[in-house]
């Protein structure tokens, strides 16, 4: 740590409101690491820690301090003299990993307190928000280990989050294999906010109208959210959330049964219009969860959410109502789409806009017919989130200052809306700290309906679905046949 503390510079960061649509979360993972050899100096705690400190010194915004500088303004601000340094634990367990990994890897067989800051951005125990926060849990018999970390979704995204935990594993190999000099990250990050600003072009285009109504319904308590220090928010959107009994869930899907579905789902889309796998995911999570919905709404399920919600859509929003169409948000990373791709920016370039489908649509049976018309749709959908839209979405929620929040809350209000969010490109399996790559990942969850497409762990291929549901929609949705037909249930 001192070595870090030493070579770091006073900095403010001024975040972007880009930044700030992910300022009310987190991003957190659970890692697995198998000790396969049963070696006694496997992935040593002082060499993890002391390695821990020395990757900072390429991420130093995560020793800094969250500020609101004004009204919807918010910094980063690293202060050599009054640094905010990540929260950095480990414990102990009598849990086997064999235990652990036989089941599915599922959460209720996790050891207590392994996730020590949620996907709400929230403040610890003294009042301060870190930027970071670390634990590692040791398994029974030194037969592997949990790696918990969380980073402020408003600092990275998936990008910037593996790529400081790529960096760490680097420095702790090297360090393990006898380097004396900290080794360098192969390519070299960017902090700077205004990479994003100077990246975007003149030209404008109209918003969608769901994306539109989103912000157009920006109203009192959205904008008292926004008012409130970024400590308050956070329990007050972890208050809302606590009405919801939600359950998280990993489901597999083939390589080969994806191809297979997205060859079908080709048959009847327009001629020449490209489909890809995302495409088919959105449009068969937005079926099949819709349905697990409205099946759960007329078998009497979610009774507390349905009551809460006739108080109020502003209190914990409301599942189902008179609208004919639903929304799905689909997480869309600008990089590429303003020329910064090869930059390697470390922030939240992210954008949240909603495509809405006919509910009509969605609930009729799911056949590759039914989905084509969802993916195409979508796939109209993501070819328009160009510079120009992009642009226009900056504008956009650079225009009032409640609007960095109102996506967020949107999402919060309402219940039957979906997120998903394509990481399947991310490097989440390259972390390799000196005794082999992470065995598992897991998402933590943070609303229902949201779906997050992961990578398979090496060398399985296809994709892992891992998704956050109303726990009585779960039920509805284990008796989906087409669904469970082309899954398997991993936890």
């Amino acid at each position: 740590m001192e070595q870090f503390i030493s070579t770091v510079k006073s900095q403010v960061i001024p975040l972007s409101p880009v930044d700030m649509l992910s300022g009310a979360v987190n991003a957190p993972y659970a890692i697995f690491y198998q000790n396969t050899d049963a070696a006694d100096d496997f992935m040593p705690s002082e060499q993890l820690k002391t390695a821990f400190y020395l990757a900072l010194q390429e991420f130093p915004i995560l020793a800094g301090h969250l500020k609101q500088t004004g009204e919807g303004s918010f910094s980063m601000v690293v202060d050599r003299d009054n640094l905010n340094m990540p929260e950095y634990l480990e414990s102990t367990s009598d849990i086997h990993y064999k235990d652990i990994k036989s089941a599915g890897f599922d959460k209720k067989v996790w050891p207590n307190g392994v996730v020590t800051a949620g996907a709400i951005m929230v403040s610890d125990a003294s009042g301060i928000i870190r930027a970071a926060n670390v634990h590692i849990v040791r398994l029974k018999e030194n037969s592997g280990l949990i790696l918990y970390l969380s980073i402020i979704h408003c600092v990275v995204d998936g990008f910037g989050y593996f790529a400081f935990l790529n960096h760490w594993a680097a420095v702790c190999k090297a360090m393990r294999g006898g380097a004396v000099e900290t080794p360098t990250p192969v390519v070299r990050f960017t902090f700077d906010r205004t990479i994003v600003e100077q990246s975007l072009q003149t030209e404008r285009k109209q918003l969608d109208a769901p994306t539109s109504n989103v912000f157009a319904k920006s109203g009192l308590l959205s904008k008292w959210l926004s008012w409130l220090s970024p400590e308050t928010r956070g329990r007050m959107l972890r208050f809302l959330l606590s009405f919801t009994a939600s359950e998280t869930h990993v489901f597999h899907i083939t390589d080969s049964t994806l191809e297979t579905l997205r060859s079908s789902v080709r048959e009847f889309v327009p001629e020449g219009m490209r489909v890809s796998d995302n495409d088919v995911l959105v449009a068969l999570l937005s079926k099949t969860y819709t349905q697990a919905l409205r099946s759960s709404q007329e078998n009497g399920g979610n009774i507390v959410t349905r009551v809460l919600g006739s108080i109020g859509s502003a209190v914990v929003g409301r599942l189902f109502g008179a609208e004919e169409h639903r929304e799905t948000c689909i997480v869309c990373d600008i990089r590429p789409r303003i020329g910064i791709a090869d930059k390697n920016y470390i922030g939240a370039p992210l954008i949240l806009p909603f495509i809405s489908n006919s509910l009509y649509n969605l609930l009729t049976p799911t056949t590759a017919e039914s989905l084509a018309g969802i993916a195409s749709n979508v796939r109209r959908f993501v070819d328009s989130l160009d510079a120009p839209y992009v642009g226009t979405y900056i504008d956009t929620i650079d225009s009032a200052p409640s609007f960095f929040i109102q996506p967020a809350f949107y999402l919060v209000e309402h219940y039957a809306a979906l997120l998903t969010s394509n990481q399947t490109r991310f490097r989440m399996f390259e972390a390799d700290f000196g005794d082999g790559h992470q065995d598992w990942v897991t998402f933590i969850k943070n609303r229902p309906g949201a779906f997050i497409f992961m990578p398979c762990p090496p060398p399985i291929k296809g994709v892992n679905v891992s998704m956050c549901v109303e726990a009585h929609a779960f039920r509805e949705l284990l008796a989906n046949e087409f669904w469970m037909s082309i899954t398997s249930q991993i936890n």
